[in-house]
């Protein structure tokens, strides 16, 4: 049962299959939103894969209360039951019996009372029918499943969040938790691997993952403050909550940090020590990778301005460019190539004079073409008129609109009440524009144009007043030599403003005939299309990417930093029931502080984000989701001084090629200590065999067994396994 929050992750219905989860209500609220369907629903929800759960979308949560069940007056809970089974009959509600949930008192979070369970009583020795019955959930839907005879619907489609424009509240640290939930997927799969090595790992290590994820998930609970942190930010309520609120995702934060540290340290007892110090990266996805990497050496290890080189195993040279140079060390990009499955690759750092490398600056141009991208920019709006992809032939860009790629947007809106159409008292289902301004940046200067190893990078300022301080927005634009890849990179010292404001940031990609999609926790969804009726259609959070993609090709969008996107224009404050967009823009929403209660009323320090952009031929998903994973999960990097040691490999896959078929989503070890969990689902749309014999061989593992998500064993594997399409599948190898 999930109530208040009006969305849930489709990704929930394969989770729960073999956990006993059979049901789902969904008692939702309406404020500043849709709710699906015309009256309550019962349904089959299911999952791009087949898994199904039997839904209901009830009333509110405390539907019970306003009807007076926990007044403690039958007469007057009579005439408002009365008036609500009437409109049930009006609206041609199918089934013999309804639910109506409540709590204790009319307040969130309510205590207890047993003033219903008197009133019930007293109704049922007074009345012949309706007869009433306080019950739990699941014994609702199980009388339902059994006692109806009319055929239960079938919905095939996501059920996104109307409230997660909460999140553009506190940009800073939504960002943070995403990336401290990718940190981590990368960290248990580091332990996985130790694990596989032979390390024995400590029986608490679970229990401190745990704490992290807990901590993750409370930050990520829907509100984000007191009820007055709007009308009274500074008030100590507000401050308290807020500092509560913001503490989850820091001590997560740093949780992750001292884990990452932990796994590399048992890892690194394993690695290879060369004559010269060594970089080890690590690939913890399912498929040989390549890619940039981040890395931080120690001027000890790498004195500064000494001329280096970095050579994998084969003798290659690697590409590299310095990105920051502090006192104790620098940071470095590295573009590492075929980093094995599962596994790592090591990397020498060798004194070169002839080695030297620099960013090289370029002659001053708003044009730049490379093998992938012709390329223009515009000096008034530091932005991209133009973007030609070369391979395709197309112009990816729509040449008739105002805004270009990566125009920044600022918006301010007269009053937040215009937001509130939706609420409890309040169902205005006529538009009325926003009264607001829409700027964009001024005084706009082309700082540099460098060229690097790796990326040719282009860099612009322009001043906002109001949102950012003096110093304005810096945008980067990064355009990759080695793979089909352009970031674009922001950075201001954002104001504190309590008047309400958005940031965005435009994306006015267009194709012939093209369609938007972007990728939710479980499947892909198009706006409009394969999600339920009512369901978030302003905006929503991505998961992973963005797309826009014809019969011939596809643009791909990834942001991990920002995860709320508008399709088809600004939408905000429209409140669509549904939408289909009509052309292929996407705007990124940077942040907003437009709720009138509960989460941030104002933004401020320095704030950093980027994107990425991609554009390929085949416009299968499978490509956007691998691109998109990559994009989202780092590789890690271990640097090792100089030494001796007996383990003479420079290059490992711990699983070989047993699971490249899949998606490998998340690898951990097992509560137990006994073993690892494999995350696994099929991507490419065609069931997928695993043979059993051959894993066990290549892992070494005693036992391969499948479980569910709680790690609860439902058979032991032999000979073979099939995964299906798009299923979702645990498993569990055991030493």
């Amino acid at each position: 049962m999930q109530n208040d929050v009006n969305g849930i992750g489709w990704s929930m219905i394969d989770f729960y299959k073999n956990s006993g989860v059979k049901y789902l209500i969904m008692g939702q609220h309406g404020h500043r939103a849709h709710i699906p369907f015309d009256k309550p629903t019962l349904f089959w929800w299911e999952s791009p894969s087949g898994n199904r759960l039997l839904a209901y979308r009830s009333e509110h949560y405390m539907h019970g209360n306003v009807l007076g069940l926990t007044s403690g007056y039958v007469e007057n809970f009579r005439s408002n039951l009365s008036d609500y089974l009437d409109k049930l009959e009006e609206k041609k509600y199918p089934y013999s019996s309804a639910a109506i949930q409540f709590s204790g008192y009319i307040i969130d979070n309510s205590p207890p009372s047993i003033t219903a369970c008197n009133l019930v009583k007293e109704w049922n020795e007074k009345y012949e029918s309706p007869k009433l019955r306080i019950a739990v959930s699941n014994e609702f839907l199980n009388y339902l499943e059994k006692n109806d005879e009319l055929k239960i619907p079938v919905i095939k489609a996501a059920w996104p969040d109307w409230w997660s424009d909460g999140c553009g509240s506190a940009m800073h640290e939504a960002k943070v938790a995403r990336q401290t939930q990718a940190d981590m997927i990368t960290t248990t799969a580091l332990f996985s691997m130790a694990k596989m090595a032979g390390a024995q790992l400590p029986d608490n290590l679970m229990m401190d993952i745990k704490d992290c994820y807990d901590n993750l998930l409370f930050y990520d609970e829907h509100t984000y403050g007191a009820a007055e942190s709007i009308h009274e930010p500074a008030s100590e309520n507000s401050s308290i909550q807020w500092s509560e609120k913001a503490a989850y995702v820091w001590t997560a934060r740093k949780q992750a940090s001292l884990l990452r540290e932990k796994s590399l340290g048992y890892l690194q007892t394993y690695i290879n020590k060369s004559d010269v110090p060594t970089i080890t990266v690590f690939n913890t996805l399912a498929k040989k990778r390549s890619g940039l990497i981040d890395v931080f050496i120690d001027h000890e290890l790498l004195p500064k301005n000494i001329p280096f080189k970095i050579m994998d195993p084969d003798g290659k040279e690697v590409s590299y460019q310095l990105t920051k140079g502090l006192s104790e060390g620098s940071h470095w990009s590295l573009w590492a190539e075929n980093i094995p499955a599962f596994g790592y690759k090591q990397f020498r750092i060798e004194a070169d004079n002839s080695s030297r490398r620099v960013n090289n600056p370029v002659d001053i141009s708003l044009n730049y073409e490379n093998q992938f991208y012709k390329i223009h920019f515009s000096q008034k709006s530091g932005s991209i008129t133009s973007l030609f992809d070369k391979a395709l032939s197309l112009e990816l860009l729509d040449q008739h609109d105002t805004l270009n790629l990566g125009s920044f947007l600022y918006e301010q809106i007269a009053s937040r009440q215009a937001m509130e159409r939706l609420t409890h008292s309040n169902r205005d289902t006529i538009y009325v524009p926003l009264q607001k301004t829409m700027a964009t940046l001024s005084d706009v200067k082309l700082l540099s144009v460098e060229d690097g190893s790796i990326w040719h990078s282009i860099k612009f300022n322009g001043k906002i007043p109001v949102c950012a301080d003096k110093r304005g927005v810096d945008i980067e634009y990064r355009i990759y030599h080695k793979t089909k890849r352009i970031e674009l990179i922001y950075n201001m010292i954002k104001r504190a403003v309590t008047d309400p404001e958005s940031v965005y940031i435009a994306f006015p990609f267009e194709l012939q005939s093209g369609n938007l999609s972007f990728d939710v926790q479980g499947g892909i969804v198009s706006p409009g299309i394969n999600q339920i009726e009512g369901t978030a259609a302003d905006w929503n959070t991505v998961q992973g990417f963005a797309a826009v993609d014809n019969a011939h090709a596809r643009i791909l969008l990834n942001s991990h930093d920002v995860p709320l996107m508008q399709f088809g224009d600004i939408n905000t404050g429209r409140f669509y029931y549904t939408h289909k967009p009509r052309t292929n823009h996407i705007f990124s929403w940077v942040l907003n502080n437009y709720w009138t209660t509960n989460f941030k009323a104002s933004q401020e320090g320095e704030i950093r984000w980027k994107y990425s952009i991609s554009s390929f031929e085949n416009t299968s998903s499978l490509p956007s989701t691998l691109i998109s994973q990559e994009d989202r999960i780092p590789m890690a990097t271990r640097v090792l001084p100089s030494g001796k040691t007996k383990n003479q490999e420079t290059f490992k896959s711990f699983l070989g090629k047993a699971f490249e078929q899949l998606m490998l989503v998340d690898a951990q070890p097992s509560a137990d200590n006994k073993g690892i969990i494999l995350h696994l689902k099929e991507i490419s749309g065609e069931a997928v065999r695993l043979d059993i014999h051959k894993i066990l061989l290549q892992t070494n593992a005693s036992s391969i067994k499948e479980v569910n998500i709680l790690e609860e064993e439902i058979q032991t594997l032999n000979n073979t396994f099939q995964i299906n399409c798009l299923e979702v599948r645990f498993i569990k190898l055991e030493w």
